[in-house]
């Protein structure tokens, strides 16, 4: 869980965006959702890690084919 809110967290700094938007993006999820799994109250199952962690790598791709970001700050923030 530690390496998914550390991916989470690289990902959304490249990006510029918080966590809950990435996390309404991925998984609809609800606002408080990640406060949730930085609290330990809650966790992601296998499939939504997998959708994130997807959801994720299509837009860190996307950003890097449209120049956004560089192919250095694409492979850390997946």
């Amino acid at each position: 869980m530690e390496q998914l809110i550390s991916d989470i967290e690289a990902h959304c700094a490249v990006r510029g965006i918080s966590p809950q938007k990435l996390l309404r993006e991925a998984i609809n999820a609800k606002w408080g959702q990640w406060q949730d799994w930085k609290d330990g109250k809650s966790s992601p199952t296998m499939k939504v890690a997998d959708r994130l962690r997807a959801h994720m790598a299509d837009a860190a791709t996307t950003a890097a084919d449209q120049g956004l970001v560089s192919e250095e700050e694409t492979k850390g923030a997946a």
